[in-house]
């Protein structure tokens, strides 16, 4: 009967792969206990003979492939890892980078406002009434029309996108009003200071991708530059 024991000795080598580099079969031969009997007189031999050393095959082609496998999919991982943590970052930056006020000229929007005739400005209450304040600021806002400091106007607003309520605040004379703004354009009134500005700032993004709206001029309807939420555009009053 003939026993072969493999036996195989690795190298490792410092800072790469593993690989095996010399291996060795030594096989042993025993005699007695094979296929053909023995003769009875013949004394049978317990002790192994051993044969030379006989070099072992080069490794398979498929152990080396699963060697290189594996090490692109490392390096494939760790790559995606590091792009991962990166982007937040940018997207950051990106954000911190806007204008928080986006300052416009009365000749991009020409007559955005139209003030109301005189015979509204001496008597306000119907126009008051639809304001979207407190009542506290709306008798404020008497006082001041009163005594001429302000006077009141319209101003036309709507959503140029999708209609997913984007949500604004506008801002004029010490007065402020949240409006949500439709598809439908739309009159709102506000008080108006003789050389002030209107500031319109995005409180509510409805649907993603900024909030949208257009205002009406005299040469037109003009779209408005497209705001992240606590973005401002300001527009000269008169």
């Amino acid at each position: 009967m003939q026993l072969t024991i493999p036996l195989i000795a690795i190298h490792f080598y410092r800072r790469k792969i593993p690989i095996l580099n010399q291996a060795w079969l030594i096989p042993l031969r025993m005699n007695g206990g094979g296929d053909k009997a023995s003769d009875p007189g013949t004394a049978v031999s317990q002790q192994p003979e051993l044969l030379p050393p006989q070099p072992l095959l080069a490794p398979a082609p498929l152990v080396m492939g699963g060697v290189l496998a594996g090490a692109l999919a490392i390096a494939a991982f760790a790559f995606l890892w590091s792009q991962s943590n990166i982007a937040p970052t940018r997207g950051n930056n990106a954000a911190s980078d806007a204008p928080k006020t986006i300052s416009m000229s009365t000749d991009q929007v020409p007559g955005a406002f139209k003030v109301l005739d005189k015979s509204v400005q001496d008597t306000p209450g119907s126009v008051i009434a639809q304001l979207q304040m407190p009542e506290a600021e709306k008798n404020r806002l008497a006082e001041r029309l009163a005594d001429g400091s302000v006077r009141l106007a319209a101003v036309w607003l709507w959503d140029t996108m999708d209609e997913d309520g984007d949500t604004v605040e506008i801002s004029a004379a010490g007065f402020s009003q949240t409006l949500v703004i439709t598809h439908k354009h739309r009159a709102f009134f506000l008080p108006l200071q003789p050389g002030g500005s209107v500031s319109i700032r995005a409180v509510r993004d409805g649907g993603g991708g900024g909030v949208t709206l257009g205002v009406s001029t005299v040469i037109g309807p003009v779209p408005l530059p497209r705001l992240a939420v606590g973005q401002i555009v300001e527009i000269p009053a008169i």
